[in-house]
């Protein structure tokens, strides 16, 4: 009778150990395939939110407002305004934000929650005083930045239902559109938290997707970009507002 050969235990333990090798190097090459799927998402998202501006401010000749007065109810924000023209709630929500990112209901569509893309509020529309861009406002659209990846507010302290519809740039407007401190209450109820992260008031742009912000331009054309460059318009190592301020002039607040 022939004997039926079998494993023996050395190479049973070299295929496992080859498998966890393959596994070792395929799988970091599956999460970066992954991440690249979502920052195509992402893009796609941000571009028709970008053009949905564009065709706003077509029709009403001025840039949408961040939000309505607190004492509206429902209370809108831009999303809102923009939603006649994409018809589509998943846009307005970021891919890879955190869960506890999307808790802003539209006002229309209460079921339907949005967050993680901020809109560049201190330039194009603060309802805060109130200030609405007109389109000849904006001299150098395909350099000004309309939305963009958001971290919100204090997002390293777990706050993250706080400017998480809104990006800041790196330096405060001279409308004053942002807070120096927690006292100033800008972002909610003064002295807690919510200002008291690395970024402090600043509702920061977040590098979500490989270390880059998917960005939205106000002429509807959208790409990825570094933080740094985001914050730096003619990169002489100075924080400015270039990218922000919608004349594309790093000396302008």
């Amino acid at each position: 009778m022939q004997q039926k050969s079998a494993f023996t235990l050395i190479e049973l333990l070299v295929v496992i150990a080859i498998i966890a090798i393959l596994a070792a190097i395929l799988f970091p090459v599956f999460a970066t395939a992954r991440e690249k799927a979502r920052q195509a998402q992402s893009l796609s998202y941000v571009k028709q939110v970008g053009m949905a501006v564009a065709m706003y401010v077509q029709d009403w000749e001025t840039y949408p407002l961040s939000s309505s007065p607190s004492s509206q109810q429902p209370r809108t924000r831009w999303p809102d305004g923009l939603l006649p023209y994409t018809k589509n709630t998943t846009i307005f929500r970021a891919p890879g934000a955190l869960p506890d990112t999307f808790l802003k209901p539209f006002a229309t569509v209460p079921t339907a929650l949005y967050g993680g893309y901020g809109y560049n509020y201190q330039y194009l529309g603060n309802s805060r005083f109130p200030f609405a861009a007109t389109d000849a406002d904006i001299t150098a659209p395909a350099e000004t930045i309309a939305i963009a990846d958001t971290l919100g507010c204090s997002y390293d302290r777990k706050v993250l239902n706080v400017g998480n519809y809104v990006i800041d740039p790196p330096l405060p407007s001279n409308r004053g559109s942002r807070p120096q401190s927690p006292a100033d209450g800008f972002y909610g109820a003064p002295g807690t938290s919510e200002c008291s992260g690395a970024a402090g008031c600043r509702a920061l742009p977040a590098e979500r997707h490989s270390k880059m912000v998917t960005v939205g331009f106000a002429d509807g054309h959208a790409k990825a970009m570094r933080l740094t460059t985001l914050d730096d318009f003619n990169r002489d190592g100075i924080a400015d507002n270039g990218w922000w301020n919608g004349h594309g002039d790093p000396t302008k607040r």
